[in-house]
């Protein structure tokens, strides 16, 4: 059933989100969706505990927004940061989010809003919009960006608690790639409740021909060096530590018309920066840190590097192959769903840094085939990994949970 069957009727839906949560992927995603959604078809209304980046923006958009606060011990807990394995502290948080009040809050919203579906943008807004559904009888929903049997991402009590979580409390179940969708398999079946979208990008945003290269002048890039980039968190998941090596090994095989800038911020920021001077590798790798001009970085890029060894999706491969830009990605979660191996990038196995540096190499000494990988990436993007196709399957699923 698609939306533009149901345009004489508006569906109030409630956004349920922390806010308090630094911005990635998933939450970029939550506000595309609520900016894209039909505006003859669906009200949306957004009721966060804190508000940072992504509230603001919903904010500036116009959409209605209530804050129902929560004490910060609560909401600056993110279970892949903590790592947590004691179940006796998830029973702990468990309570003292009961005892808080807040399902009472948000209960009151809904009811005054008159609400008919809950979305939930994040691992805690499941938990207390599962809740607020299963009192209240209206459905919720929500997207798996995570893939919480991967034990280097998320350990013990957390891996386990979180499948039950989702089955229990929400009414169906977005993954973003097939490899998260079969996280939820039972016995030897994939739950009914969990389909499948891919993620998507603003292609108008991203399109190399209405994006110039100034940026080269700026980080001082000479227009013979080939450039290589790296963009997300800096942490040990990222693997951003095998690119470094591999630069490393590429400058001492005589391949020195290199630029490998790294984009992003994170805990192993100041552990990467000093690998780079103990390699003397401080003139080929460049630190970006935060940019929100991600299009303009990968506009100067001739090729993207993905370490990554968990990874749900990956939004920035998606951005870099609008961009037409060849990607090199590792084997790992829903990367090898977005990169044709070989046709619109190399898949390798993480943390082998003999396979990346003669990926990097087949690149560099094969310019046509890069070109026409790059070429390749743009078209898959708009085949399937548009915002507007992503948002029109959303708001079918969502009808499908409404409309009786």
């Amino acid at each position: 059933m698609r939306a533009d069957d149901h345009s004489r009727q508006k569906y109030y839906v409630a956004f349920l989100m922390n806010g308090a949560k630094p911005p990635r992927g998933a939450e970029y995603l939550t506000l595309d969706l609520i900016t894209h959604l039909r505006k003859d078809t669906f009200y949306p209304i957004v009721i966060y505990i804190e508000e940072g980046e992504i509230v603001s923006k919903i904010k500036k958009a116009g959409i209605k927004t209530i804050r129902v606060p929560l004490s910060k011990k609560i909401t600056s807990f993110y279970p892949r940061e903590a790592g947590v394995s004691n179940p006796v502290f998830i029973i702990s948080f468990l309570w003292h989010l009961l005892k808080s009040g807040i399902i009472i809050k948000v209960i009151k919203v809904l009811r005054t809003n008159k609400i008919q579906l809950i979305y939930c943008s994040d691992n805690l807004s499941k938990l207390i919009g599962g809740i607020c559904g299963k009192i209240t009888g209206i459905k919720v929903v929500a997207h798996c960006h995570d893939i919480f049997s991967e034990k280097s991402l998320y350990h013990g009590s957390i891996r386990i608690i979180m499948k039950p979580v989702y089955l229990l409390f929400l009414s169906k179940i977005i993954a973003v790639s097939e490899r998260a969708r079969k996280y939820f398999t039972l016995g030897s079946k994939v739950s009914q409740k969990v389909i499948t979208i891919y993620n998507g990008i603003d292609t108008k945003r991203y399109d190399p021909d209405k994006i110039d290269t100034s940026l080269k002048k700026e980080f001082e890039i000479s227009e013979e060096d080939l450039t290589i980039g790296s963009i997300g968190t800096l942490d040990q998941n990222k693997g951003q530590k095998y690119l470094i090596e591999a630069i490393e090994r590429l400058k001492a095989d005589g391949i020195t018309n290199i630029a490998c800038l790294i984009c992003g911020t994170g805990e192993d920021e100041k552990y990467l920066k000093e690998l780079v001077r103990e390699k003397n590798l401080t003139k080929e790798v460049l630190f970006l840190g935060f940019r929100k001009d991600i299009p303009r970085v990968l506009r100067i890029l001739d090729i993207m590097v993905m370490t990554s060894f968990a990874e749900s999706f990956s939004m920035s491969i998606v951005e870099a192959m609008a961009m037409e830009v060849p990607v090199i990605g590792t084997n790992v979660g829903g990367i090898p769903e977005v990169v044709d191996d070989g046709k619109t990038g190399i898949i390798v196995p993480p943390g082998n840094i003999d396979a990346l540096c003669e990926a990097i190499k087949y690149l560099i000494q094969n310019p046509g085939i890069r070109f026409q990988m790059g070429k390749n990436g743009r078209v898959k993007v708009l085949e399937k990994f548009t915002i507007e196709e992503n948002v029109r399957k959303t708001e079918d699923v969502f009808l499908s949970l409404m409309v009786t």
